[in-house]
């Protein structure tokens, strides 16, 4: 896609960059980068996001699901999550792991509402790990693409988001009662 290539040329780029700083370059190229893609401009509606959680079979899935549209927390940062870090007595979720170098994409600290709490509290009854999001007794590693595109497909979704959009959408909601 446009935006792998973008990335990988910008990689490139660095990597010549850092060359000519060394002294291996007499200059660094002057290269011409390939076209930014579009932006996403898409997002779930609201109506949307209700009928994927009513389309929901697997555990995990649901979980992950509700943690991403109650939160608007990013993929890695729900998988990542540990029921440590989830308060029901204080209703907080804290996605900040510990010893984790805080980054520019910064891990929220966020309440609960009363729809993930109960979600939450389902997925803690059930548990066989420390991870919030696990399958088969194992933590979910990095993905849920197989099963959130199944998941799509039952909601009768006429489009196939990420779960990046989740994201998006949690914020644009936002935007839009401001």
């Amino acid at each position: 896609s446009t935006g792998t290539l973008r990335r990988e040329f910008n990689v490139l780029r660095a990597a010549l960059r850092m060359a000519w700083k060394a002294g291996h370059l007499p200059k660094p190229p002057t290269l011409s980068p390939p076209a930014d893609s579009a932006p996403r401009d898409r997002y779930l509606t609201k109506d949307e996001a209700r009928r994927l959680l009513a389309a929901c079979v697997s555990a995990h899935v649901r979980v992950f699901l509700a943690l991403a549209l109650f939160t608007g927390a990013r993929k890695g940062s729900i998988l990542a999550l540990t029921w440590d870090r989830v308060n029901f007595t204080t209703g907080i979720v804290d996605f900040q792991e510990p010893g984790r170098k805080l980054t520019s994409k910064r891990r929220a600290v966020v309440p609960m509402n009363g729809s993930l709490r109960a979600e939450l509290a389902e997925a803690q009854k059930v548990a066989v790990t420390d991870h919030v999001v696990e399958y088969n007794g194992k933590a979910v590693p990095h993905g849920l693409r197989w099963s959130f595109d199944k998941l799509c497909q039952r909601a009768g979704l006429t489009w196939r988001p990420t779960p990046h959009h989740l994201k998006h959408s949690v914020v644009s909601w936002l935007a839009m009662e401001h």
